[in-house]
Parts: C-alpha cells; structure tokens; sequence
C-alpha cells in the first residue's frame, strides 16, 4: 500500500484506485490530481501547503483525516485541490517540508505557503501565476515578535521558554502577482505592495446553532482557546490579567503541558487561583466544549502576532465577544470587539484587566446584542462555505485577469 513519508498516519486502500500518483520523498508529493479525468493536455497547478489532509481527499473522503479538526487548514487544504480540478488544472500537491525539486514548467498556476515562488526561473516569471498564501504576519515581524515576548517573560518570571514559532525568511511576496491573507491590514503592512492582494474567510470545523446565554453566569467567564507557543499567543498575559480579576474567571483551552518550562510557571498558579480553569487539550466539536464556552461571555487572545487566528475564528460560533491585540489581527474584534493597540506587555496587561471589566459590566440588553452580533459574523466569515466562497473569488480574479 503506497504511503507518504513523514506523515503520522497510512493512506486509505482505496487510495491505490485514484488518479493521484503517491512518491515516498521526504515531505510528501501527491502528483496529477485529477489528470484522470481532466487528460493529459490539462493545465497544471502546482500546490506547497500542508498536505495531511490530501492523502484522504484523493482517496474520496476527506472527513476521515484523523487530524481533521485540529486545524482549520486541513479541509481547507483539500477544498483548495477541489476547486483547483473544478476549473480545470491537474494539481501536483507538496507538503511544505518537501526537498524534492521543482520542475516550474509543467505549471501554470502556483499557491506557495512557503519561500518557493522566488525560485521561479526568469523566464517563467511573466506567465506563470504565482500567489503567496499568507497565513500569517510578516516572517520578521514574527520571529522578533516571539522573541520580544519571551525575554519580557523572562524578565517578570525569571524562566526562560523555548521558541516555538520562529519561522524562516519567506520572499514569496516579492514576486507573487497575487497574496491572499485571513486578518486585517495590520498584517499586510510589512509585506510587499506590488502584489494584488485578496481576503480569505478562515473557516471554522465547528458551526453550532446560536444559543441565548444566561448573563447572570457568563457575563463572569472567559475562554482563551490556542495551540503552541503559548507566550507568543499571550497566555501568560491573560493569566497575569485574570490574576487582577478573581471575580472574573479563565478556561484555558491548550495543551501547555507539551511546553514545560511554561508549564513550570502556569502549573501553580492554576493550584492557587480558583478562577484559573484548565482545560487541557479540547475538541472544539466536543459537547464538553460547547457547554463551557455558551457559558462565557467573551475570549482573550492577546497574541504578540497572528494572520488572523483560527482559534478566535471558532469562537465567534459561540457568540464570544474578542478581547484582543491589534497585532493578532481579528477582524471580528475591529467592530463587535475590544482591540488592545498596545504591543508591551507591561501596557497590555492593565489594558486587559480594564477590556474585560468593562465586557463584564456591560448591561444584558447590550451583551446580548454583540453575542448575537459576534455569532452572525462568524456564519458570514467563518463557515466552510464562507472559506470555499472566498477561494472560488480568487480564481475568478485570475481568470478574468482582475
């Protein structure tokens, strides 16, 4: 049974009878999607993004990725391919850690998450389309970003944690005729201003039904919901923040135990404070989930860089109202929300102790207005169908040349 190197899981028997053709190079290749039906002649795509998801979309059943809701960019991923063979192009996929090389003139269309585009050949350059997908702020902004958070942490606590985000220096933007992004036009600012840029809805795995809540109980909880790099995403600013309100409480949902010098540091103060309430890891489809977040008011997010996080994305489901920094770049949060314009942490904190008081105190008539507000924003921007929506603009700009 044909396999990709790298990945955590084998690929379904039925993956033997698609048109996709598999290789074991490091990485991971899943070569002339669609050419089955789309012929030899096709034009051909070329996509580098994560590929974990793919395996099972040219298998016929993208849903049983196992991994499939830890991420938004999983389905989206493999929608991506869809629409690509919905309009014509053979797709050859490489996962982003891929080394095999590139042959750029088999493509007519390239998507590069990554730092590839450059490597276009001169003579390519004019008629290939090529589009930088963003995924987050710039490379620099980011690196110094995490970096600044974390000599400040330790310089409050003491602990010195690892990095977790760095990312390498990417100049896809430079070249790029086109870049997509998820977030505000804070995270277009440090990018190149040549390229004609595009919003994508980030969609979310999860779409509950809204629900009225009870104020008299989440008018008090909030919910800070992420993944690695816990200082980065400002965790411990949230923590240190709800040190200041034990009125107000905090579920934290996240692994923190996998970073443990930061866990060294959360762990007790988790013990001490009665208002801090660890999660753990959670299924965000989990009926456990749902129950504590309609039983909050608002989510916490004050990371130090995002393009537009996925986490708070989610949570608009809920009717969440944002409480966040202007640079993880929410746009739930520039209307319906509270944007902290501070990037300090010593400026940040007390700027967040004075959001969510506020958010607390808030008369029920107006709590419920932007809950309901918050979840309306969430069913326009935040759905698959809103992600698949957006993509599908894309396509039609480079088709029509717009």
């Amino acid at each position: 049974m044909p396999t990709i190197r790298g990945l955590r899981f084998r690929l379904a028997e039925a993956l033997k009878n698609t048109a996709a053709h598999v290789y074991t190079v490091p990485g991971g290749e899943i070569l002339n999607i669609g050419a089955n039906n789309l012929g030899a002649t096709a034009p051909r795509a070329l996509v580098i993004y994560t590929i974990q998801a793919i395996p099972y979309y040219v298998a016929g059943d993208v849903m049983k990725c196992p991994i499939m809701n830890e991420h938004s960019m999983y389905w989206e991923s493999a929608e991506m391919v869809r629409q690509l063979n919905a309009v014509g192009y053979v797709v050859d996929y490489y996962d982003i850690h891929s080394r095999a090389p590139i042959d750029w003139d088999r493509y007519q269309l390239a998507i590069d998450e990554r730092n590839h585009l450059i490597d276009i050949p001169a003579r390519r350059r004019a008629d290939l389309t090529k589009i930088y997908y963003c995924t987050g702020n710039h490379w620099l902004f980011q690196d110094l970003a995490e970096l600044g958070r974390i000599r400040a942490f330790q310089q409050r606590h003491g602990i010195y944690v690892a990095p977790e985000r760095q990312v390498s220096p990417v100049y896809s933007d430079q070249v790029a005729d086109y870049m997509t992004h998820f977030g505000t036009p804070f995270q277009l600012q440090l990018f190149d201003a040549h390229s004609k840029k595009h919003q994508l809805d980030i969609s979310a795995v999860y779409e509950p039904a809204y629900r009225r809540k009870d104020l008299a109980v989440a008018r008090r909880n909030f919910l800070w919901l992420g993944s690695g790099g816990l200082v980065l995403k400002g965790l411990d600013l949230a923590v240190e923040a709800f040190l200041q309100t034990p009125d107000l409480h905090l579920y934290i949902a996240g692994h923190a135990e996998r970073e443990t010098h930061f866990w060294s540091w959360l762990k007790p103060l988790l013990d001490q404070h009665p208002n801090l309430h660890y999660l753990g890891w959670t299924d965000v489809g989990a009926r456990e989930f749902a129950e504590i977040a309609h039983q909050c008011v608002g989510t916490v997010y004050v990371s130090s860089t995002e393009g537009g996080p996925g986490s708070v994305a989610q949570l608009t489901h809920f009717g969440l109202i944002p409480v966040v920094t202007e640079t993880a770049a929410v746009r739930a949060a520039e209307t319906l929300g509270t944007v902290i314009r501070h990037q300090e942490p010593a400026e940040i904190v007390p700027a967040l102790v004075q959001a969510v008081r506020e958010l607390a105190d808030l008369p029920d008539a107006e709590l419920h207005a932007r809950g309901m507000a918050v979840h309306e924003f969430g069913q326009r921007h935040h759905t698959r169908a809103a992600y698949a929506r957006t993509f599908a603009g894309l396509l039609e700009r480079i088709g029509d040349g717009r």
